[in-house]
């Protein structure tokens, strides 16, 4: 009877360890401030046996705090031919700590990743969500992946994410001893080390009590100011290529030798129609021009994830016969085509989006970028081309791949080079309005506005629209209630700068107030800034991504006999991030309004948002001025 109380006893202790360990109220309070999640313990250990073989092991544990954690305990995994899921299994405790259930691999839906765009793909997600309605809960998570190359290491973030505060994380790489692998460490809390253990090399990385932080707006990337360590071996297999690169001019070398190799080749009918094309053109400007609006005329965008992880364009012949290719396939293609006027060009790998994200400078590895475009490197004339566009004018990149370090595959290897640059003067939106206001508040009149930059993006779609899709699109666009567009006209101008210009007949109803011999005027119309938040005891400096300059100049004939009640007023205010400039006058019967926003790229200390703060609210006070008229 001892002997079994004993046991008992032993039970219940190890069940209410495993009880406390999950519980959310075991978590420090300073980790549960500004977090949606909290990780408990995250352990990620790769393990390379070979060039071509590698295993990744994972215990993964996170409490979820709120319904804004739901998506950190969603669980996915990627898989395809060159990786492989071999064992997943997991537990889903509530805020006590106790076991609410169990699932296995069984229990993840199977997808095809393909999206959308993407054609054709050979890679798969399973996908699990726990879907729990009571807060806090815990997941916990343990896999097995197995690798058929070793190009590719998952990186090491574990602060990645602003809401999210980590107990524990720890990141480990096994390699034979004789493998040199390469590593990237950044913002660490203490330096990874190094132990030989027989004929193995360990390396570990480790973090510990890291608080969640609220999010701040104009904030620098997180992939800058997170912990983050890379690692890539020297020596690799990636889908049976094997290869060794120590940069990017070497990493150039093997991507020409593998995955580019033997592409642009053409049938001998379309090198015919190329040198027809260019037979009465003088310039390699002007050619390469021509040949990229056919490239534009002849093919469509279709995104194709497969061979050799995605990463291998399809050959020229393919999309030359086909009419459409992602945008491996179809930078490829036109460099084909440029082969055949004898023009030099660069495939490029670039990380598109919104955001600026470069590839490491110094780091070379396959996982930086997500998109291929196209450089042409005329002397002191560097020109990119955005190849999946049947639409974009020839030298434009605009606000998804500009003023990034890209991975340029020359002829001579690997080299970095930096997209187009538009600054805040080149991101001109310049709006000249000449309207007409009646007795009653109606507003008649015509807009013309030119965008150049990234701000030639703004309406750009707009231009090969029917005149309903026009119409549909600018009521969203200008966003004023009972405006209406009488007359809609685009038109792309190549000189002095690339521009789109905008010209529109509008009429806006009520758009004064009447008040009896009363009357309410706005005299900007079109283009009201937004305050920004308030952040007190900001941690993170300024970061103004991209900036900009808006000139609005809006002239309204007044009706007769309108006497102006309230004086108008000159604004001028200037901070380091920008500048603004808003003045209304009087003159000949006419309201006429200036307003020149600024907005400077660039990072700026974080004590210094509170002038920004003050220069917005500023600029939004301002912005929506309405001045009192009355009749006579």
């Amino acid at each position: 009877m001892k002997k079994f109380i004993l046991i008992a006893c032993l039970f219940l202790s190890v069940a209410q360890q495993a009880s406390a360990q999950y519980e959310a109220s075991s978590i420090p309070k300073e980790l549960r401030s500004h977090a949606a999640a909290t990780i408990r313990e995250d352990i990620r250990t790769f393990v390379i046996k070979g060039p071509d073989d590698m295993t990744q092991t994972g215990t993964h544990i996170m409490t979820i705090h709120n319904p804004k954690g739901d998506a950190y305990a969603e669980q996915v995994f990627g898989y395809d031919k060159s990786r492989q899921i071999k064992s997943i299994k997991g537990e889903i405790y509530d805020g006590d700590g106790k076991l609410i259930k169990k699932f296995t691999m069984k229990d993840f839906k199977d997808y095809s990743a393909s999206d959308e765009v993407t054609m054709f793909s050979s890679s798969r997600l399973k996908h699990y969500d726990p879907k729990q309605n009571s807060y806090p809960y815990t997941i916990k998570l343990d896999y097995e992946t197995k690798h058929n190359q070793s190009l590719i290491i998952g990186s090491w973030n574990p602060n990645y994410t602003v809401d999210v505060s980590v107990e524990k994380s720890s990141y480990q790489i096994v390699t034979p001893s004789d493998l040199t692998l390469r590593i990237l460490t950044k913002n660490l809390q203490s330096p990874g080390k190094v132990e030989e253990q027989g004929k193995q090399k360990i390396y570990t990385w480790e973090a510990k009590n890291i608080p969640a932080s609220r999010s701040e707006p104009f904030s620098p990337i997180r992939q800058i100011t997170g912990m983050h360590v890379m690692a890539v071996p020297e020596a690799f297999s990636y889908y049976k290529y094997d290869g060794s690169a120590t940069d990017w001019k070497s990493f150039g070398n093997w991507m020409n030798a593998t995955l580019l190799k033997d592409k642009r080749k053409l049938a001998p009918a379309t090198i015919a129609k190329v040198q027809e094309l260019c037979k009465d053109l003088k310039t390699d400007r002007e050619k390469a021009k021509a040949i990229y609006e056919y490239m534009q005329k002849k093919t469509r965008y279709i995104s194709i994830q497969i061979g050799i992880g995605g990463q291998e364009p399809y050959p020229a012949t393919d999309v030359d016969r086909l009419g459409y290719g992602d945008c491996k396939a179809l930078v490829n293609y036109t460099q084909a085509l440029l082969d055949v006027a004898n023009i030099p060009s660069y495939y490029c790998i670039v990380e598109a989006g919104n955001r600026k994200i470069d590839v490491e400078p110094e780091f070379a590895n396959i996982i930086d970028g997500n998109h291929v475009i196209l450089c042409l490197p005329f002397a002191n004339d560097t020109t990119w081309l955005e190849c999946t566009s049947q639409d974009m004018p020839f030298g434009y990149l605009g606000d998804f791949t500009d003023d990034r370090l890209v991975l340029a595959c020359t002829p001579e290897g690997g080299q970095v080079m930096r997209t187009a640059v538009y600054d805040y003067q080149d991101n001109l939106q310049h709006r000249i309005a000449n309207l007409k206001l009646d007795s009653l508040g109606n507003m008649t009149g015509s807009l013309s506005t030119a965008f150049a930059g990234t701000q030639f993006d703004n309406y750009f779609s707009n231009l090969k629209k029917v005149r309903d899709e026009q119409i549909k699109a600018l009521r969203k666009q200008y966003d004023i209630n009972r405006i209406q567009f009488l007359d809609v006209n685009y038109k792309v101008n190549s000189a002095p700068k690339l521009t789109l210009q905008e010209d529109l007949q509008i009429s806006i109803e009520n758009l004064a107030v009447r008040n009896k011999d009363n009357m309410t005027v706005f005299p900007n119309i079109f283009n009201r800034s937004a305050g920004i938040p308030d952040i007190r005891n900001r941690k993170n400096p300024v970061k103004i991504t991209r900036g900009y300059t808006d000139i609005d100049e809006t002239i309204i004939e007044l009706p007769k006999n309108l006497k102006a009640i309230i004086l108008p007023k000159t604004v001028k205010n200037e901070v380091p991030m920008g500048s603004y400039e808003f003045t209304v006058k009087l003159e000949d019967g006419k309201m006429i309004c200036y307003r020149k926003l600024v907005l400077k790229e660039g990072e700026f200390p974080a004590d210094s948002y509170e002038s920004f703060y003050n220069f917005m609210s500023e600029v939004a006070y301002t912005d929506s001025w309405k001045y009192n008229f009355t009749y006579k």
